[in-house]
């Protein structure tokens, strides 16, 4: 952190800094997306599936307490009725038993409109999905332009070799209103990015190939999974969610079984945390291969990035976004350590799905040579708990394991209902700095400069920041309200 005047960064420094701003405000709306979907889908699966939707409470409080009896009793006839159905021959009709009910009552026609509403509006939480898929995409989207935008800023020659039209690149009102040739690189950058959008999926995967020798593929858990999101949020968004020959011709064999043209293309829960985590994965390390190509003096702040990605993600169990993020990052790693610890957490995950390889990988794994971390997640990995506890009292006496990876690693997850684990945290302390994770501060959007929320420059487009969210090593404060950080 700093309250001096900046330095003017680097080309490479601004980029990279640019690339990981995208990927991490992209990484954090995903999360707050899969966070509301984890949230609201069984609320919104209860408003569908409740005999009495609960749209109805309001209705209900209104009711006195005869007129509610009046209402359950028509429930409990109904209910009675059903259950004698099957020697009948025929399901006993709600509507009218409801209406023989309450028909005398001043409020009854009312309640019966009321009713008929409720119950025959069409499900909430198909809808629900639904559009959530269309705003996944459209996150990744949203990068996607701001990546292509940091593109042309770091090769701006590229500009030129795009242009339609090179001798009618801007009209002679439109030079006049330009004050400077960043204006006018400005203007057309913004111009080719908006080209860029409107092209299809393969236009883009074509763009980014033949601009930055990148294949799109590299980066996708799976890839003919990946194609057929974009296909399913074309059809969501133009056909009403029904296949289209278009996304017949368009997605892969494996992809659509059994789908015709015509057919409605459902999005359950489980779809929907697939495809969030495909984008996801998908997104961040495209953000970061061209911060690794483009800014290659910053390359070991990039892996950082890289590591802390996975290992979050670790955290929060979604393995198959980690074991392609672990085999990416071991192509990009610098030194042993980075693989080391990319290699760790692949096992981990792996572990957690169920691939019945990795014992045999880890039991191969000679970690004679190497820290004391690596043997304790040897025997974690192998389930050797005695073995892997003894270390870790070992690593914690000698402070080579942190508070926080004490009780938040993954890794030592088959340890937690140990009685010696608990023994090894009641030895540890909260870290002092911990004091700042409750903190607040707010960002001026221009300068990306921090202040309290007592200074007297705050302005209402500020944005909240957490500690969590911010860079102390870079984090700009403000001189007058004066921030504290560690």
């Amino acid at each position: 952190m700093t309250q001096e005047e900046p330095q003017e960064p680097t080309p490479e420094e601004r980029f990279r800094v640019m690339c990981v701003h995208l990927a991490e405000r992209y990484w954090r709306q995903m999360d707050a997306l899969l966070e509301v979907v984890e949230v609201a889908a069984p609320q919104i699966d209860k408003l569908d599936t409740d005999f009495i939707p609960s749209a109805m409470s309001p209705v209900y409080d209104r009711l006195s307490k005869d007129e509610f009896l009046k209402i359950a009793a028509a429930f409990e006839r109904h209910e009675k009725e059903s259950l004698t159905a099957g020697e009948k021959g025929e399901a006993p009709y709600f509507m009218g038993i409801m209406w023989d009910a309450v028909k005398s009552e001043p409020w009854g026609a009312a309640w019966m409109q009321h009713l008929h509403e409720t119950m025959g509006r069409p499900p909430r939480l198909p809808i629900f999905l639904q559009s959530t898929t269309v705003s996944a995409v459209s996150n990744f989207e949203v990068l996607l332009a701001g990546l292509v935008s940091c593109f042309y800023e770091v090769a701006p020659q590229a500009l030129e070799a795009s242009s339609r039209d090179k001798g009618k690149e801007f009209s002679l009102r439109e030079l006049k209103e330009m004050k400077s040739l960043d204006d006018a690189i400005q203007v057309a950058i913004d111009r080719r990015v908006e080209e860029f959008m409107f092209g299809s999926f393969n236009d883009w995967r074509k763009f980014f190939l033949d601009k930055m020798n990148l294949k799109f593929e590299d980066y996708a858990i799976d890839w003919l999974f990946l194609q057929e999101v974009f296909q399913r949020r074309h059809v969501i968004v133009h056909n009403g969610g029904l296949a289209s020959r278009r996304y017949l011709r368009s997605v892969d064999s494996t992809q659509r079984k059994g789908v015709q043209e015509g057919d409605l293309l459902e999005v359950d829960e489980s779809y929907l945390k697939k495809a969030a985590n495909e984008l996801l994965c998908f997104g961040y390390l495209l953000a970061s291969t061209m911060a690794l190509k483009f800014a290659k003096k910053e390359s070991t702040e990039t892996i950082a990035e890289i590591h802390n990605f996975t290992y979050k993600n670790l955290v929060r169990g979604r393995h198959e976004l980690v074991i392609k993020c672990s085999s990416y990052g071991s192509t990009v790693s610098e030194d042993m350590d980075d693989e080391l610890i990319f290699k760790v957490n692949g096992w981990i995950a792996r572990t957690r799905i169920g691939d019945t390889r990795v014992a045999e990988e880890v039991a191969n794994w000679d970690v004679a040579p190497l820290n004391a971390r690596y043997t304790l997640a040897k025997h974690c990995l192998l389930n050797e708990k005695e073995h892997a506890l003894r270390e870790l009292e070992n690593l914690v006496i000698t402070a080579d394991l942190d508070f926080e990876s004490v009780i938040e690693w993954p890794l030592l997850e088959p340890l937690r209902d140990a009685q010696k684990f608990q023994e090894i945290v009641h030895m540890m302390e909260v870290p002092e700095d911990w004091r700042f994770t409750d903190q607040v501060f707010f960002e001026n959007p221009k300068t990306t400069m921090l202040h309290t929320r007592h200074c007297s420059l705050l302005r209402p487009d500020f944005k909240r920041r957490s500690f969590g969210q911010i860079d102390t090593s870079s984090a700009l404060l403000c001189k007058r309200c004066k921030p504290s950080l560690p």
